[in-house]
């Protein structure tokens, strides 16, 4: 039967997957940071480029570690590597609450970067791909979109009435919570790796009879560096303008509802990117539908930088958030397709890293050019050219090694 990979067992995987992408460092760390970025500069009494670089500490840890953190699930399975890093991740937001001075913080921000960077997308990405062959991209695509997608556009809105309320220590204690009552127990339940016999049920022949690449001949292929080098110029784009993106404009004269809204609609944004490039990339077989995404990264990123009216900010955040989706679900998609399964985490998460390297470039160029020229406003062409160069890498790439045998095979360049 040819849908036979929609089982019990890989729907509860997927269900894993779509909570570990919920309470993952995309969502919690990458959607709030901004809104914690300036009371805590206040409490320890901060610039805006001395906090962004404690903040860059995390996402810098995470590439560090990421590579291995994917050898050690290629080695040791998810369950033994995700489930306590997870754990980890939600006891060091609780203690963010308490700390005292700048060296505690710094602390706690290095080690919640190494268990950000164990419980990662890495895992989530590599348990779906396991049990999906042919509908892999649509069902990557609705758990990050109802993971990261949803997350992301929900836990801003909770954080600012919590800060609002309770303080930034508060808010930190009630995300530290959410992630132990949400993430813990499901991962528990349903984090279950495939078979053999089940994770090729649904792959075409190419699938099974080429399992994959080394990381090693991975690493050695052109397609890894410039799918590299466009997640990365497009991270660092995305996410540096995330990040920033409440005191850019409230700054600008934006109010801070208006501010947290424009965060929510980059994330509200993300959710059509994941679900529609999920969709589309399981019926043409060709990078080059990614294209119309990153171009509406392009367009967005422009926009949220210049734009002086509500409603054109907000549609500028939805189209900048369609092509931050795209870029999420794309890193790993394409690495599979690229690269096969063999050894998908050591892989994924060089590429991975790719993205986590460009949210720290993103964060500290932007707090730096604040505080240099007073303003944001030359991140606008800066970030303007990054992905601008990220959308003709992706043009540059060739054929999929490893299609999925479902949909139209399209072999076309720039």
């Amino acid at each position: 039967m040819r849908d036979s990979e929609f089982t019990a067992a890989s729907i509860g995987a997927a269900v894993a997957g779509w909570m570990g992408f919920f309470v993952g460092p995309n969502t919690v760390l990458s959607s709030t940071q901004g809104l914690f970025m300036v009371p805590i500069a206040h409490a320890f009494g901060l610039s805006r480029t001395a906090i962004s670089a404690v903040m860059l500490l995390s996402p810098l840890t995470v590439t560090a570690v990421l590579p291995f953190a994917g050898r050690a699930m290629d080695r040791w399975g998810l369950r033994r590597v995700l489930i306590p890093a997870l754990l980890l991740f939600a006891v060091l937001h609780m203690a963010l609450s308490g700390v005292q001075s700048i060296w505690q913080l710094l602390l706690v921000m290095f080690l919640l970067g190494i268990t950000a960077g164990v419980h990662s997308s890495v895992g989530y990405a590599k348990l779906i791909a396991q049990w999906f062959g042919r509908h892999r991209g649509a069902v990557l695509g609705v758990c990050v979109a109802l993971g990261s997608g949803a997350g992301s556009a929900l836990l801003p809105q909770l954080m600012r009435v919590m800060i609002a309320d309770h303080g930034w220590r508060g808010a930190y204690r009630v995300l530290g919570a959410l992630i132990m009552v949400l993430g813990v127990p499901t991962m528990l339940a349903l984090l279950k790796e495939a078979p053999l016999k089940a994770s090729t049920a649904g792959a075409s022949a190419e699938d099974v009879a080429q399992p994959g690449l080394t990381r090693a001949q991975a690493l050695r292929q052109p397609n890894f560096w410039l799918l590299y080098a466009a997640v990365l110029l497009t991270s660092t784009a995305l996410l540096g303008t995330v990040m920033h993106a409440y005191p850019m404009l409230t700054e600008r004269g934006f109010a801070p509802q208006i501010a947290t809204w424009a965060v929510s609609c980059m994330y509200i944004g993300t959710v059509v990117g994941q679900l529609s490039f999920g969709f589309a990339v399981d019926r043409i077989n060709s990078p080059r539908t990614a294209l119309p995404f990153f171009l509406c990264a392009l367009i967005g990123v422009l926009i949220v930088h210049s734009a002086e009216s509500n409603a054109t900010v907000f549609a500028g955040a939805v189209l900048a958030g369609v092509g931050l989706g795209a870029e999420n679900g794309l890193a790993a998609y394409l690495t599979s397709r690229y690269f096969g399964l063999l050894a998908f985490g050591s892989i994924f998460s060089w590429t991975f890293s790719a993205a986590t390297l460009g949210a720290g470039l993103g964060l500290i160029l932007m707090g730096i050019v604040h505080d240099v020229a007073g303003d944001y406003r030359p991140m606008r062409l800066i970030f303007g050219i990054f992905v601008a160069i990220a959308v003709v890498c992706i043009g540059l790439l060739g054929p999929y090694v490893y299609p999925s045998g479902r949909g139209k095979q399209v072999h076309s360049s720039l």
